[in-house]
């Protein structure tokens, strides 16, 4: 797993994340919620839908973000 998109560190404001840190799935996990729920066009363009699509389930997503994308 890794992430291919270019790392927003801005998304995750509250929190002391590397790229390097993306290689852990739970990371990745946390810091793809933050994307789909605060990320801009820019930043959700970066993901490739796989990913979205291998990971929904586990998201934590608003409700809003999450009909979106189901």
């Amino acid at each position: 797993m890794g992430y291919l998109g270019k790392f927003n560190k801005k998304l995750l404001w509250d929190y002391q994340v590397s790229e390097e840190d993306l290689k852990e799935e739970k990371v990745f996990i946390f810091y793809l919620s933050r994307v789909l729920n605060n990320g801009n066009s820019a930043d959700t363009s970066e993901l490739p839908i796989e990913f979205i699509e291998k990971y929904i389930d586990k998201l934590c997503l608003s409700r809003k973000v999450r009909k979106f994308w189901e």
